[in-house]
């Protein structure tokens, strides 16, 4: 059984304020810690129920917060940030299933530093009108490919949304918001345990975890901080400046793995704009 295990930084044990999760901050090398000990975890849980191929996928920032040496044996760390399907990647490759490590909200809804992609860029992004957050985009992804995601562990507010939105997911809460950068932590010695009964249980169970698929005719709109970011986007094929606002962009297709891949492009492409320094 072939395991794919994205993982995030802002929904992990411990995380409640933004400067842990940033390469630059003192704060960073003991995220990097927890977040290693929350995939263990899930490694731990799955192996015990029978993956015995699992795929760790790490995706926050430039895709090298876990050190190899901190990762259970038994699984296999997929590096770095140029990857063609970013957060989902892996999933094109015969997978079984995904878990979702560390997760969060969407920018603009409740949640412990909740942000889409990029902290400062993206202001909203929907599909057929409904706000997509990190989690949706890449379950989606997977779902294209007829791989259901069957855990995501996160906030109480990242886990209630994906319970309402991602039928049989089976979800852990690390902690409670109370703000978007303070939070009741619950200590990760206790959360590891239950992540791992969580991921046993998610993969004995996988069999009743319907894929999330989406069908066409489908349509992305992004909403970008600046008209700038707008501009640089519509470089991509297909992606047009709307006619609502200078700063958000439209895309239509029928094809939810085009839609994803044209999401992926259009940010990497206004990424390339940063109003903080420019």
């Amino acid at each position: 059984m072939k395991l794919i295990i994205s993982v995030d930084a802002e929904g992990i044990s411990g995380v409640h304020k933004l400067s842990q999760v940033l390469p630059s901050s003192r704060d960073y090398p003991m995220m990097c810690k927890l977040m290693a000990q929350d995939v263990n975890a899930a490694i731990r849980g799955a192996a015990a129920a029978g993956a015995d191929e699992i795929i760790v996928n790490d995706c926050h920032s430039h895709g090298d917060n876990i050190a190899i040496t901190d990762l259970d044996s038994r699984a296999t760390l997929l590096s770095g940030f140029h990857k063609p399907l970013w957060m989902a990647e892996g999933v094109d490759k015969d997978a079984d299933a995904l878990m979702l490590i560390g997760y969060h909200s969407r920018k603009g809804a409740a949640g412990i530093v909740s942000h889409t992609i990029y902290y400062n860029q993206v202001w909203e992004a929907t599909v057929n009108g409904i706000p997509f957050g990190e989690g949706d985009f890449v379950a989606h992804a997977a779902g294209y490919f007829g791989v259901p995601t069957i855990l995501l562990t996160g906030d109480d507010q990242v886990t209630a949304y994906a319970k309402k939105h991602m039928p049989g997911i089976h979800t852990v809460c690390v902690k409670e918001m109370v703000a978007a950068g303070a939070a009741y932590l619950y200590h990760p010695e206790k959360t590891k345990e239950i992540i791992e009964s969580a991921a046993k249980e998610a993969v004995e169970e996988l069999g009743s975890i319907t894929p999330l698929k989406l069908e066409g005719p489908l349509r992305l709109e992004i909403t970008f901080s600046t008209a700038t970011h707008a501009a640089l986007a519509c470089n991509v094929p297909g992606v047009n400046l709307s006619e609502e606002r200078d700063n958000k962009v439209v895309y239509t297709g029928v094809d939810y793995l085009q839609l994803y891949q044209t999401f992926i492009n259009a940010l990497n492409m206004a990424g390339t704009f940063n109003e903080m320094t420019e």
